[in-house]
């Protein structure tokens, strides 16, 4: 980079006019702290810092959302690339850059510009190897355009809901004269929202007698929708510390003087899928009501790199009702009697920005509370938070659509009676009926925009002792203060709850009686790496395996695989019941409740015998169920299967977790702990994630797939995890403002050759958490401390 930084060091570099004049201060893992006495310097100081530890993922996610992947990466593997700038040209985000920028204030224009202009200069500064090596001379890799950051800000906007179907606009051709267009793959609909943690407590429980924030999302640990770390200053103005997610201006998720917040992903839904009853002589009709309405055709055009380098042009018309754009659905497509369209939330939000950065300059929950009411411009997430005068609040305030009373019944009961309906649920889609006019969004004329919920509908909770989310619905965020009456498309009511939201209640619930909670108890909450369905299951399964093996049943063979019950059995009782480092039987956990499908987690069926009970939402659905009277027993053939997969992994029963799941960060293999969905545990440590590839930065190569085993990304010789915890935060108020500890689990950089690449995961790995310095005094008493001043 050039600047000649070392630790220890006090340099002040000034080059340039002074247009932008930012302070940087640079502490241990490479955090980078930037005061500023405008917005535009604040923009510029954040995006130089950004680009020298990402600069390659921010352009990659710029080009992606210009839709011009294929002009430099040609086709991709079953039309990936093409289908995928396709959709995006559809949704139009270079088109709507300009007005999404000039709905601004000038204070926010100018620390956009600052960012690019920070991100330019970071660029011009490096030499190839400070860029990864994906990217090293691409072609692709340049500087930003004026209105580049603000295409990448309204996809960011659509995290949750449009630009997870662009595979499917991308593909939704009309059908023709040789009939329907083959279905978009399977692959192509991207997976749910990513899972975080997120808990806020009041004075009451806290030792210090402030408010307290614990903040654990979980988030791909490559590629886009990682975080960077910082601290943002404008002397009296902006002063807040957390994190930010690549490309993006501003504090996201953090802390300032006198308030903490942790996010999470809305379990509600930022989008509708409306199916249309076609015209049978014509598919580009459909019915709404009485009326018969004509689709509106669009052509475009994109750059497709050909295999001999040059570059070709293709061609695609594609089609929206007045819904929105059309789609071509996985195993469904776009047929001659059915269609599907849908319709988006965010479509139009201008004031994402606005939201997170007047979040960081409220000085408590009240004002906090004031952001949400009066800018509405939160787009896909829950937020917990709670501030030094002990309050602690929680609400789901992203944008939901509207629907009528009626429509949320048939919504209701379409997700119990329609296969197609109940599939995509599952997938947290909400299917309507796009040719009943009941079924449309509703204005209100309090909403940030047409169709969607005004703030005083959507859920929050006051006056609490403690707040707690994890990507369930709103219904149950405070044990005993369940939400209800809200929009079914804000999260269904009375429904159980996952593993590791009982978890997280009970764990809070835990430490709420006890009372006098600190910042040690709070990361032992997540460090802990206790799994709750081991808890609840694993004695009575031992047993269960031990039944069997006196009733001379235990050799199991599974798929050709003789297991040894007994040796499950002895395993598993010496077992800890955690997925730390050393902890033996953890792998044979997972694999045995990877045995069962999610519905088995939540009810009743072949794992518990008790169900799920509303009114006992911590402690349902709980005992392990009885063996049938027939047949073979779900409980002994699962433990086959675990059995007989970890063989084929190469893996012993009793492997230490640490000898088998890593993370690989540039040349360094770094065991790992932590665990998944079905363990019940906060830690969630995982080789898949739950945001959709979208960026181009590369795993590194797996190791052969266990076949069967997707779901737990068992390969041969363990688990190679690529997303989970990212950043951690622990955070209290105390009478001389705020303290936290806390890491980057995966670095500051997504730069394999980087030391910042590898730090924060050796940090994660020994449980070593860190200052998170907010104060001058923390600042300078950092043990790696560089300064600079950076003019441009």
């Amino acid at each position: 980079m050039g600047n000649g930084k070392g630790a220890g060091t006090d340099r002040r570099d000034a080059v340039g006019d002074a247009r932008h004049e930012a302070d940087i201060v640079i502490t241990e893992h490479g955090v980078v702290h930037v005061t500023a006495a405008d917005w535009g310097s604040l923009g510029f100081g954040q995006g130089w810092g950004c680009a020298r530890d990402n600069a390659a993922v921010i352009v990659d996610q710029v080009t992606k959302a210009r839709g011009e992947r294929a002009r430099y990466w040609g086709r991709g593997s079953g039309d990936h690339h093409v289908a995928g700038d396709f959709g995006y040209r559809v949704l139009d985000l270079v088109g709507r850059a300009e007005a999404l920028r000039n709905a601004q204030p000038d204070w926010i224009r100018n620390l956009v510009d600052g960012y690019r202009a920070g991100y330019n200069r970071a660029l011009a500064e490096m030499t190839p190897e400070d860029l990864p090596r994906w990217a090293r001379g691409a072609d692709w890799v340049r500087p930003l355009d004026e209105l580049d950051l603000w295409v990448h800000i309204g996809d960011v906007a659509l995290m949750a809901s449009g630009r997870n179907l662009v595979q499917l606009i991308g593909r939704a051709e009309a059908p023709g004269p040789d009939g329907p267009a083959p279905p978009s793959p399977a692959d192509a609909l991207g997976p749910p929202p990513a899972a975080s943690n997120g808990w806020a407590l009041s004075g009451a429980l806290s030792e210090s007698g402030g408010g307290m924030v614990l903040a654990n999302p979980h988030f791909p640990w490559y590629g886009e929708a990682r975080f960077w770390e910082c601290h943002l200053r404008i002397p009296g103005t902006y002063d807040v510390y957390g994190v930010s997610l690549l490309g993006t201006p501003g504090i996201q998720m953090g802390f300032n003087s006198s308030l903490g917040w942790a996010h999470t992903f809305s379990r509600g839904h930022r989008f509708t899928v409306a199916g249309l009853e076609l015209d049978p002589a014509d598919p580009t009709r459909y019915r709404h009501g009485d009326r018969v309405l004509d689709m509106e055709p669009t052509t475009h055009s994109v750059d497709v790199r050909l295999d001999d380098g040059s570059t070709g042009e293709a061609e695609r018309t594609l089609w929206r009702s007045h819904h929105g754009p059309m789609l071509n659905m996985p195993l469904i497509g776009w047929g001659n009697d059915t269609g599907f369209t849908f319709r988006d939330a965010n479509e139009g939000n201008h004031r994402v920005l606005e939201q997170f950065l007047a979040m960081g300059m409220a000085s408590d929950v009240h004002e906090m509370r004031k952001v949400f009411h009066e800018v509405r411009g939160m787009p896909w997430v829950n937020t917990m938070a709670a501030d030094s005068g002990g309050a602690a609040w929680y609400t789901d305030g992203s944008a939901t659509p509207r629907l009528t009373s009626g429509a949320a019944e048939r919504f209701r009961a379409r997700i119990g009676d329609d296969l197609i309906a109940g599939l995509l649920f599952e997938n947290r889609i909400a299917l309507l009926d796009g040719s009943d006019p009941d079924d449309d969004w509703q204005d209100h004329p309090e909403a940030r925009s047409p169709g969607i919920e005004p703030p005083s509908a959507l859920p929050e909770l006051r006056g609490c002792d403690i707040v707690v989310n994890a990507n369930d619905s709103h219904w149950l965020n405070s044990p005993g203060h369940p939400l209800e009456g809200h929009s079914v498309l804000g999260g269904l009511e009375r429904t159980a709850r996952s593993l590791r939201t009982r978890k997280n209640l009970q764990a809070a619930a835990a430490l709420a009686e006890r009372g006098a909670v600190t910042l040690d108890d709070l990361l032992e909450a997540v460090f802990d790496n206790e799994s709750l369905s081991a808890e609840m299951l694993c004695a009575d399964v031992v047993q269960r395996c031990r039944g069997a093996v006196e009733a001379g049943k235990g050799r199991i063979v599974v798929e050709g695989h003789e297991g040894d019950l007994a040796a499950a059995a002895d395993v598993l009782e010496a077992w800890d019941g955690r997925f730390n480092l050393d902890s033996r039987g953890a792998v044979l956990w997972r694999e045995f409740m990877a045995g069962f499908p999610e519905s088995a987690w939540l009810g009743a069926g072949p794992l518990f015998a008790t169900d799920f009970d509303p009114e006992d939402p911590l402690n349902t659905p709980r005992d392990l169920a009885p063996p049938p009277e027939s047949g073979e027993d779900p409980v002994t053939r699962s433990m086959g299967h675990a059995m007989r997969v970890l063989a084929a992994a190469g893996i012993a029963l009793d492997a230490p977790l640490g000898d088998v799941q890593w993370a690989d960060r540039g040349e360094r293999r770094v065991p790992v702990h932590g665990g998944g969905e079905g363990e019940g545990m906060l830690n969630v440590l995982a080789p898949s994630g739950a945001l959709p590839p979208s960026s181009l930065d590369p795993m590194p190569a797996s190791p052969v797939q266990v076949p069967g085993r997707e779901r737990t990304g068992l390969v041969e010789g363990g688990y190679r995890v690529t997303y989970g915890t990212s950043f951690l935060m622990a955070l209290e108020f105390r009478a001389n403002g705020p303290r936290a500890l806390g890491l980057m689990a995966y670095g500051q950089s997504s730069n394999e050759d980087s030391p910042r690449h590898v730090d924060g995961t050796l940090a994660y790995s020994a449980r070593e958490p860190r200052p998170l310095r907010f104060s001058d005094a923390e600042i300078n008493a950092s043990p790696e401390l560089q300064r600079l001043r950076l003019l441009a």
